[in-house]
């Protein structure tokens, strides 16, 4: 069984817990990662959500994660710890990544099926105005940022978006 991640999942360790055989940078192509997600408790609040970690599908996009190889006997208790971590709004969609070392294979992907999506338009003044029980908004970008940048990944959105709230080259 294998099971991409794109955002926390990449650097919490979650996978500790199942005895994970292996972690591999992987690509997942037609994807993006993006800040749509309407955070309104962790990030933001309702009259001010923080757009938080998705990933949207985009024709000739790639994103870059880690796959996480684990036994298939698992499977069972490694959906329902997603499902549970993730939320109702999450779908665990199977799709095909390609994990170094391995080539293709079918990984689970936790993807965003809500109602609460950002709109791509002018986040940064949004960014900059919110804050949750977790923190800020630009702690929040900036913290993604930093895990992206200790895994070797560069992604131009995210940097692009960070570089705009700071008003400066990161």
């Amino acid at each position: 069984m294998w099971v991409y991640g794109y955002g926390s999942l990449m650097w919490d360790r979650w996978e500790e817990e199942f005895n994970c055989k292996r972690r591999l940078i992987a690509e997942l192509n037609g994807y993006r990662r993006i800040l749509n997600k309407a955070s309104v408790v962790n990030w933001g609040t309702k009259e001010r959500p923080c757009p938080t970690l998705n990933i949207k599908a985009a024709e000739a996009a790639t994103c870059i994660g880690i796959a996480f190889e684990f036994d298939e006997q698992a499977r069972d208790e490694i959906n329902a710890y997603l499902s549970k971590r993730e939320g109702k709004n999450f779908e665990l969609r199977p799709l095909t990544v390609c994990a170094q070392e391995v080539g293709s294979v079918e990984a689970v992907v936790p993807l965003y099926m809500g109602k609460n999506i950002i709109a791509e338009g002018d986040r940064v003044s949004m960014i900059k105005a919110t804050y949750g029980s977790s923190g800020t908004c630009v702690e929040y970008i900036t913290n993604v940022h930093a895990q992206l940048v200790t895994l070797g990944i560069n992604d131009p959105d995210i940097s692009a978006l960070l570089e705009a709230v700071r008003g400066e080259p990161i």
